[in-house]
């Protein structure tokens, strides 16, 4: 992350990342990390155990275009998806994924969200079975 945040109930599920402080529309909230955040490819997913696998796919995103899981190290991976997010991304990428911007001004104390349109794996997340991971 590259903003200040916390992390905190959410009433969107569970538990969510919140704004520490506001934070400006156009600032890059998250960034792709190499060596930090992680990746996974479906050979190594596949030589994980049942309980591993569970956990990484729990946490990871699908990146739009690559076929990988990215295991966000910090607490981005506590996004969690709004109809009207206040996250997205941007043409700015890292090793070609993308990274997350605020797309409108964002309160101290409000939670960070994305859309699902931007996680493709966001189906089987939310219970579509014809979601992209296994």
């Amino acid at each position: 992350m590259l903003v200040p945040n916390y992390l905190d109930r959410s009433p969107i599920h569970g538990i969510g990342i919140f704004a520490r402080d506001s934070i400006p529309e156009g600032t890059r909230v998250w960034e792709f990390t190499p060596g930090f955040d992680q990746v996974f490819s479906d050979v190594e997913l596949a030589t994980l155990k049942p309980l591993e696998r569970e956990a990484i796919l729990f946490y990871c995103y699908v990146e739009q275009g690559l076929n990988s899981l990215v295991l966000c190290c910090d607490n981005a991976r506590h996004f969690n998806y709004a109809d009207d997010p206040n996250c997205g991304p941007r043409d700015h990428s890292v090793q070609g994924f993308l990274s997350a911007f605020a797309l409108r001004d964002i309160a101290a104390g409000e939670e960070l969200t994305y859309s699902t349109a931007e996680d493709a794996d966001a189906g089987r997340k939310l219970g579509n079975t014809e979601g992209t991971a296994a």
